[in-house]
């Protein structure tokens, strides 16, 4: 068994920075606000994380509606229309509640980053270990946001072997697993990857956490934009 594959998330938190000013780590900017998600169009910058708390209402709302008609979908929207698209692709008692104002909110803050109105939203419930491979995605910038359940892990550029991605052999990529660093849920992070202009070679390494051995699904948001 990869040893790898069952590490807790327990061993991997990420660093708190100054609450009103975001930090540059090499390639990762931290913050407490929005305003650091902005460090990611930065060139040296693979990585901008928004460490917020998930905002009120949201887990209480989860765990009310516990796995009743778990979203699960894909749709391609605009910031002006997302919220009538969230309505009619959530199922109804998802509808009424913080998730979908949320999803809205943070769909119009990644479209100003990206300056791209069109995108492709994705809301997955996972139940399983996912992408549980590190990998690099060959997309332009990506924000993940997890609601419930733990947050991708990710890998900090100095400890990731390069050369051994795609092997399906996380050992190989990260000798030293503690290296490994997770998001939590409600953190915004906003991933650079191998697609985004200058960045080719360069993309985060990351991968989805283990799955929980309750069998609780993970609720994740993911946002890509068509074009950059």
């Amino acid at each position: 068994m990869n040893r790898m594959s069952s590490l807790p998330n327990s061993l991997v938190p990420l660093t708190t920075p100054h609450p009103q000013r975001p930090r540059a780590d090499g390639h990762v900017a931290l913050g407490r606000t929005s305003c650091a998600l902005s460090a990611s169009l930065r060139s040296d910058v693979t990585l901008a994380v928004w460490q917020r708390r998930l905002p009120a209402g949201i887990a209480a709302q989860c765990a009310r509606l516990g796995g009743a008609d778990r979203p699960s979908f894909r749709l391609a929207t605009t910031a002006e229309d997302v919220a009538e698209d969230l309505a009619a692709a959530l199922p109804s008692r998802w509808i009424e509640g913080p998730l979908l104002r949320d999803i809205v909110r943070l769909v119009q803050i990644y479209t100003d980053i990206v300056g791209c109105p069109a995108i492709r939203l994705r809301l997955d419930s996972v139940a399983d270990d996912g992408c549980r491979f590190f990998h690099v995605d060959h997309v332009g910038l990506r924000l993940l946001c997890t609601y419930q359940g733990s947050g991708t892990h990710w890998l900090p550029d100095g400890a990731v072997t390069r050369s051994a991605l795609g092997r399906g052999d996380n050992d190989a990529v990260l000798p030293d697993h503690r290296r490994v660093r997770a998001l939590r849920a409600g953190h915004v992070a906003l991933l650079k990857g191998e697609e985004w202009p200058g960045n080719r070679g360069r993309g985060l390494v990351h991968r989805s956490p283990p799955a929980d051995p309750s069998g609780a699904p993970r609720l994740l948001l993911c946002l890509d934009h068509d074009d950059h």
